[in-house]
């Protein structure tokens, strides 16, 4: 999560929201791109590397802690051609990792603004829409990463290609997150944006969101003009992924499996 990530920054540079006061009211307001474009000002040097984007580099390096099943969340976004279309809005390199796991060789890693145009021939791999660190074991290099205010709002409204890429996206499909809040305002805006253009544009696709329930959750996805789809733990998100990604490897032996397990070996016999 953005929020643990900046709290983990934080703790890298030694340095406290307490110490500004504008920085501790975004972190209360869960504005976290607000408090890093903050930090990263008055922690910068003249002409010298960003210390907060060093921080996210080293931080992201080593495994983290995630409840996201890469392998599966991986393998579900394949498409009929076994090309996995992931779209994430993490910095690391996990999912990569996962694919060669999985032994998806070949699979492109794109991030930020060099990120393929949706719907086109190359519109597949894994799709980092806010950047991404190096990987020296995966050959890849690092990106521009879209992390403080500054950088969303460039992104989402002054160039505006984040915003025009989402606007496409839905336009060709449905969106699932798992794992995103869209706490961050540019996000938040340009979905309750495309959301109320709804009317005027039908094509636009619907936005679901998988997540843990907590009070008032639900109403909080809507007012965002997302669809939440909850579940009382993480682990019933877990299993809910990894089913669905065996649905989606063939739903046709899933299917009679499934009718199997329900109604006896019968049923396999009589298809096999």
């Amino acid at each position: 999560m953005f929020g643990q990530l900046t709290a983990d920054i934080y703790s890298r540079l030694g340095a406290s929201p307490d110490d500004e006061s504008a920085e501790k009211r975004a972190i209360d307001n869960h504005e976290y791109d607000r408090a890093l474009g903050s930090l990263e000002k008055r922690t910068r040097l003249p002409r010298a590397p960003s210390l907060v984007r060093d921080a996210v580099t080293d931080l992201l390096k080593a495994p983290r802690g995630s409840f996201l099943d890469h392998s599966a969340l991986l393998g579900l976004s394949c498409d009929a051609e076994g090309r996995p279309r992931l779209l994430t809005t993490n910095f690391d390199t996990l999912f990569e990792r996962a694919g060669r796991k999985l032994g998806l060789s070949g699979v492109p890693s794109q991030a930020g603004i060099s990120i393929p145009r949706a719907g086109g021939e190359r519109d597949f791999g894994i799709l980092h829409l806010h950047g991404r660190i190096a990987d020296r074991g995966l050959r890849l290099e690092a990106s521009d990463l879209v992390l403080t205010s500054a950088d969303f709002g460039d992104a989402y409204l002054r160039t505006g290609w984040a915003s025009r890429y989402i606007e496409d996206r839905m336009r060709l499909g449905t969106l699932v997150l798992v794992g995103y809040r869209a706490e961050d305002a540019a996000m938040r805006l340009l979905l309750e944006a495309l959301d109320a253009d709804r009317d005027r544009f039908p094509d636009l696709g619907r936005i679901y969101a998988m997540e843990k329930s907590t009070p008032g959750s639900a109403s909080i996805w809507k007012a965002k003009g997302i669809t939440a789809i909850e579940f009382a733990d993480y682990d019933a998100i877990y299993a809910t992924i990894r089913e669905w990604a065996r649905y989606n490897a063939n739903p046709r032996s899933y299917g009679l499996a499934r009718l199997t397990s329900i109604l006896g070996t019968g049923v396999a016999g009589a298809n096999s």
